[in-house]
């Protein structure tokens, strides 16, 4: 897996070649790239180079989150916090946040705020708990 092949996908999608970003990091992906899948995953989230799919979003940044990709684990909170594609759930938007803000996602502190006056002090206990129960069986 080569991080110079990643950040051709990184270039191409910021130039705003979806299509090929797409093509290279499902390539990756398929290798098994972290940063790829939840690249891969945020393109079929938004639709952009490949048709949206928010369950296959899905798999791919929980696929990515395992691994501790931050930026994946923001992804599924945005997916609960809006109900895209998953149950709307503020519970789970703020574990996958606080799973986020633990493997140094700066700005997930910001969305974890936001996110708190979304819910009471058992909700934040629960989703606080969820996370360390995540952490412990998921994270490789």
């Amino acid at each position: 897996m080569s991080d110079a092949e990643f950040k051709r996908g990184m270039s191409a999608y910021n130039s705003g070649q979806f299509d090929q970003a797409a093509q290279i990091w499902r390539n990756l992906a398929e290798k098994g790239s972290a940063n790829a899948q939840s690249g891969l995953g945020l393109l079929y989230y938004t639709g952009h180079g490949v048709p949206l799919d928010y369950s296959r979003a899905r798999k791919l940044f929980l696929a990515a989150a395992k691994r501790n990709i931050p930026q994946a684990q923001m992804f599924l909170s945005f997916m609960y916090r809006r109900g895209d594609g998953v149950r709307q759930s503020y519970v789970l938007a703020y574990m996958w946040c606080d799973l986020a803000v633990s493997a140094g996602h700066e700005a997930a502190i910001y969305v974890c705020q936001n996110i708190a006056e979304f819910i009471n002090g058992d909700e934040m206990l629960q989703a606080q708990r969820l996370a360390s129960e995540w952490r412990r069986f998921n994270l490789q």
